[in-house]
C-alpha cells in the first residue's frame, strides 16, 4: 500500500510537470514576439521564474521519492556558482566571492546549482544591504549575508512554507530543498550568526585534488 501510494505521488507530481511546461512554453514563445516594451520583459522574467519553479519541483520529486543523487561527476565550483547566479537572476554587484581556485565537487551539478540558487536568493532577500559573500575553501562553502539571526534553529525553516510569526516573509521551499539536496550528497548543512552576518554553510564537502 505504502508502495502504491508512492508510486501515485510521483506520477501525480510528473503529470503536474508535465502539463505545465506546455503552457509555460506557449506562454514565454507568445511573449518574445511583442515589441521591446518594459512588458515584454516582465513576461519573459515570469516565464523564467515559472520554468525555475518546476525544474526546482523536479529536484524535489527526484530527491524526496528514494531515487537519489543520479548523476555524479566532477565539476569546477566556480562554474557551478555561475550557474547558480545566472539562475538567481542576480547582479553580480551584489554578489562577492572568495574562492580558493579549481576547486572541484563530485556532485548532480543541476541538483547541487539548485541548492546554491536558493541559498544566494534567500541570502539576498533577507539581507539589510540586498548583498552576499560567498566563500569557499577545500572543506567549506559559506554564503554570508548582513541580517537579524534566525529566531529559531534551522530545523524549523527546512521544513516546507515556513513563515516567521507576525511577518508576510515566507522562507517557502527554497531552504527545504537545500536541505534535502544537501544531505543527498553527504555534506552538512548548518547556520550561524556571527557579527551582524548570517552564515549558511554547506560543510564536510569533499573536494578532488
Amino acid at each position: 500500500k505504502i508502495k502504491s501510494l508512492r508510486d501515485a505521488r510521483q506520477l501525480f507530481l510528473r503529470n503536474i510537470m508535465h502539463e505545465l511546461k506546455t503552457p509555460i512554453t506557449k506562454g514565454r514563445i507568445s511573449a518574445e514576439m511583442l515589441e521591446n516594451t518594459k512588458q515584454k520583459e516582465r513576461l519573459i522574467a515570469t516565464f523564467e521564474k515559472l520554468e525555475l519553479l518546476i525544474n526546482e519541483f523536479a529536484s524535489i520529486e527526484q530527491i524526496t521519492s528514494g531515487e537519489g543523487i543520479k548523476n555524479v561527476k566532477p565539476y569546477r565550483l566556480v562554474d557551478m556558482l555561475d550557474e547558480a547566479i545566472d539562475l538567481a537572476m542576480i547582479p553580480l554587484s551584489q554578489i562577492e566571492q572568495e574562492i580558493e581556485e579549481e576547486l572541484i565537487l563530485h556532485v548532480d551539478f543541476r541538483l547541487f546549482t539548485t541548492a546554491m540558487k536558493n541559498i544566494i536568493d534567500n541570502g539576498i532577500k533577507y539581507s539589510i544591504d540586498q548583498k552576499i559573500k560567498i566563500i569557499a575553501t577545500k572543506h567549506k562553502i559559506s554564503f554570508i549575508s548582513q541580517g537579524k539571526p534566525l529566531k529559531y534553529d534551522l530545523s524549523y525553516y527546512v521544513e516546507p512554507f515556513v513563515q516567521e510569526k507576525n511577518s508576510h516573509n515566507s522562507f517557502g521551499l527554497g531552504l527545504y530543498i537545500v536541505d534535502h539536496i544537501i544531505k543527498a550528497h553527504q555534506i552538512s548543512f548548518t547556520y550561524e550568526h556571527n557579527e551582524g552576518y548570517n552564515y549558511f554553510n554547506f560543510e564536510k564537502i569533499e573536494t578532488l585534488e
